[in-house]
């Protein structure tokens, strides 16, 4: 929900239907350089961030959510710092495995502040 509001009220992506290379961290960010793609620090592209304030809600780490179709079921969404931009939709998910590990993924710590 934050990375889009209401279903069919915002484009796939947070900022359009389209991310320019520098948008998000995805494989054409750093001219798909072997030795230049990894993580970026969270805010590094003002332009994946979301309505809603939320930064980085495409590309740069899968994110690990749960399933709304299957309660409990972990989900992948958003796409990573090696996927294109077809993979970093916000609309995009990949079912996984509770104990899967990969290098794509992360996770969203959400907290309200003190």
């Amino acid at each position: 929900m934050g990375a889009r509001r209401a279903r069919g009220r915002w484009p796939d992506l947070p900022i359009g239907n389209a991310l320019a290379p520098d948008d998000a961290n995805v494989d054409v960010t750093y001219g798909r350089d072997p030795l230049a793609f990894g993580p970026d620090e969270v805010g590094s592209h003002p332009a994946s961030r979301s309505p809603v304030g939320a930064d980085d809600m495409a590309g740069n780490v899968w994110e690990w959510t749960r399933s709304v179709e299957t309660a409990g079921a972990p989900v992948a969404r958003g796409g990573g710092w090696y996927n294109a931009e077809v993979s970093s939709r916000s609309t995009n998910r990949e079912h996984g495995e509770p104990t899967q590990r990969h290098v794509l993924m992360g996770l969203r710590v959400c907290a309200t502040p003190r």
